[in-house]
């Protein structure tokens, strides 16, 4: 996908989202926002597959000469760090502008980043004001080396690294620019879902996830002294809305919003904006949430405002993988209180969870499918843990020596397979796992479906790895669904994608 029409400083985004679905870049959409109130402009080529804009060099070398952007900005995440290193090594061949990366990896390992040919500068946390006065820089020939927020590579080899800026003020920014991204092509995919977020930041610290990094990436490099509270921040309602009416009035065709904060609870607003959510929307929503901040109240204001589905991290059914492994105060009995509060409320649920993770057993990963099969949740998503640099987790993987590097740069999506040196029988029970969870999940249903499910899994779990790489699993899955659906008999079916299972009979079957 490209967009974008250029007249005077030209800044054009590159988004890597190559093997995944695609979605909203959020971020994105805000930089685009504040650069156009700036009067720069912007536009996006969005390499996804599903888009029709695959990663072919030619095209984009096209793309990109057409539009002469003054700045070529790439979003980056870390398992879309091959595509990159590809593709800035092209386009050094015929760009000599500037080109700076910014994302959770380029803020985690900026030094990574900077070592990459081709990248001239990177975006240490949040660029919303230092690109604007980037391109201000660039436009007027000032010296822009010294801008906060950006670290620049210089002819001798060294890093001017400058310092962080204090976290921004939501409500300084105007609404996010949904218009860079091409709706008319995402939303089918999302099943006329739209994407957007409330606020940046998260209260807690998991091992796994960049946020406490991040935090305390902050806490070091800032000019003035940042805290939790400063870094957990939501926009205004009314700005929040009217981004919502702005891109519904433009795009009648969506049929539910679909907030991606983190904890969507965590703001002290909750009941205000429910209440002019319901009169100004009234769409359909569904929202992530922690077992740690539900309660009956915040679940019957959620739904009364039109809430469908929560979405929960539920990560591990292991309370010592959580407490030990996951940094995760999230005992199961939260979860069960929650699911349960839920299922009174009517709210559907879905449930988010992780396998290979360092020190896990295959017992862990049982009790995770258990958890899941007792609570029934609607939806079923599971991921294959992969170790963000710098995050807590990856530390302990280098220090337990558990990381294969040449697997974990061969991976381009983050819920696939484990790039960990796990013995060989684990690493193949690990791919079974990843593609079969719904099996065992139904067969710990323990119904009328449950004997069925048995004897695939005995029969899978016997299998080589030669002789599962042929398996084809969704063919079965599909004929032996097909059966337990037309009787009517509850049990998990594959949804969209391998990470994802839907439960049958459900009313949230859609609402992924």
């Amino acid at each position: 996908m490209f967009k974008g029409e250029f007249k005077d400083m030209r800044i054009l985004f590159i988004n890597f989202n190559l093997n995944a679905t695609p979605g909203i870049n959020n971020g994105l959409a805000i930089l685009s926002a504040v650069l156009k109130k700036n009067n720069h402009q912007v536009g996006l080529i969005f390499l996804c597959e599903e888009l029709g804009y695959g990663f072919d060099l030619s095209r984009i070398r096209h793309d990109i000469v057409k539009a002469k952007p003054d700045i070529i900005g790439i979003s980056l995440m870390e398992t879309q760090l091959q595509y990159m290193v590809d593709f800035c090594n092209d386009l050094r061949t015929y760009y000599k502008g500037l080109v700076i990366c910014g994302g959770p990896h380029p803020t985690m390992d900026p030094e990574d980043s900077l070592s990459i040919r081709g990248i001239d500068a990177v975006c240490v946390g949040e660029g919303d004001d230092a690109l604007v006065e980037l391109a201000e820089a660039l436009e007027v020939g000032r010296n822009y080396k010294n801008i906060r927020n950006l670290w620049f590579k210089v002819p001798n080899g060294l890093i001017i690294k400058n310092k962080l800026r204090p976290f921004k003020n939501l409500n300084e920014l105007p609404p996010e620019d949904k218009e860079l991204f091409d709706l008319d092509k995402i939303l089918p995919i999302k099943n006329y879902q739209l994407e957007t977020i409330r606020g940046r930041g998260c209260v807690y610290e998991c091992s796994y996830c960049i946020n406490h990094s991040y935090l305390e990436k902050y806490q070091k490099l800032c000019e003035k002294v940042v805290t939790t509270k400063e870094y957990v921040r939501a926009k205004k309602t009314d700005t929040v809305l009217t981004e919502i009416k702005d891109t519904v009035s433009k795009h009648p065709q969506i049929q539910k919003i679909a907030f991606v904060d983190d904890d969507f609870l965590m703001y002290p607003d909750l009941e205000e904006f429910c209440t002019k959510y319901k009169e100004e929307i009234g769409l359909p929503f569904i929202c992530n949430l922690s077992p740690l901040s539900f309660n009956f109240l915040k679940g019957k204001s959620l739904r009364e405002a039109g809430c469908e589905v929560i979405r929960l991290g539920v990560e591990s059914g292991s309370e010592r993988i959580k407490k030990e492994v996951m940094k995760r105060p999230i005992s199961n009995r939260s979860i069960c209180r929650t699911s349960n509060g839920a299922l009174e409320l009517g709210l559907g649920t879905s449930f988010y969870n992780m396998i290979g993770l360092p020190t896990e057993t295959k017992e862990d990963i049982f009790k995770t499918l258990r958890l899941n099969a007792a609570l029934r949740p609607d939806i079923v998503k599971l991921m294959t843990f992969y170790p963000f640099k710098n995050t807590p987790l990856y530390n302990l993987c280098i220090k337990l020596n558990l990381i294969d590097y040449d697997k974990m740069d061969s991976l381009d999506s983050y819920d696939t397979y484990t790039c960990l040196k796990f013995p060989q029988i684990h690493q193949l029970f690990l791919k079974k796992i990843q593609t079969a969870f719904n099996w065992y999940i139904n067969l710990f249903l323990e119904n009328a479906a449950s004997p069925r499910y048995k004897a695939l899994i005995k029969t899978i779990e016997s299998m080589t790895e030669e002789e599962w790489e042929k398996f084809d699993f969704l063919a079965v899955d599909e004929e032996v669904s097909k059966n337990f659906r037309k009787k009517g008999v509850l049990h998990y079916l594959k949804f969209l994608n391998r990470s994802l299972a839907v439960k049958f009979p459900s009313e949230h079957e859609k609402s992924n």
